[in-house]
């Protein structure tokens, strides 16, 4: 066998093995059934903008959507209440629909509105769809636990008293989704 084919197959046998890794290595999302995401847990979802000298905390988080069966992508809704801002602010914030991988990145499929009511004024703050970073995720009974720290959210500011629009924006705090009638996981490499 002449040097060049041998090369030929050898590379050919090192792609084939890469490709077996890489299928072998897959992170996915895996329910005993395709049912209605449920929130099992949760604690404060924080949002800080301006180099976090302004905050929105709010206490519950809910969530809508359907359990993917196996994949490497989870969608979902979550809906936030029992928000305050800044002097205790009441803040609503519009549905939020995400897209979360189970590599750890996840992207925001529509724009988020958050309108703060002060004393002062009404600030609406717009969050854009977007990447913004990653996850970590943890499996726990048949629950997946997500916790985000993510930096660097793009935002655009509008009203009185709003501040400018910014890039520095940040989200932490975690939430436990479970399956209606079954089970979860995440299978990470």
């Amino acid at each position: 066998m002449s040097s060049m084919r041998k090369l030929g197959v050898l590379v050919a046998v090192f792609a084939l093995c890469a490709i077996g890794a890489a299928n072998a290595s897959a992170a996915e999302f895996t329910a005993t059934t395709e049912g209605a995401l449920t929130v099992e847990a949760n604690a404060n979802q924080v949002f800080k903008i301006h180099g976090g000298a302004d905050e929105v905390v709010c206490t519950t988080v809910g969530v809508t959507g359907k359990a993917v069966k196996s994949g490497p992508a989870q969608h979902a809704t979550v809906h936030y209440s029992g928000c305050t801002g800044p002097f205790g602010s009441p803040v609503d914030i519009s549905p939020a629909t995400y897209n979360f991988t189970a590599g750890g990145s996840v992207h925001i499929v529509e724009a988020i509105t958050l309108k703060v009511t002060t004393f002062l004024g009404t600030c609406h703050i717009t969050v854009p769809a977007q990447s913004v970073g990653s996850v970590a995720y943890s499996n726990n009974a048949g629950k997946v636990k997500i916790t985000p720290n993510v930096s660097k959210i793009t935002y655009h500011s509008s009203g009185f008293p709003c501040g400018a629009s910014g890039a520095d924006g940040t989200y932490t705090g975690f939430t436990e989704i479970g399956v209606t009638g079954g089970t979860g996981s995440v299978d990470t490499p």
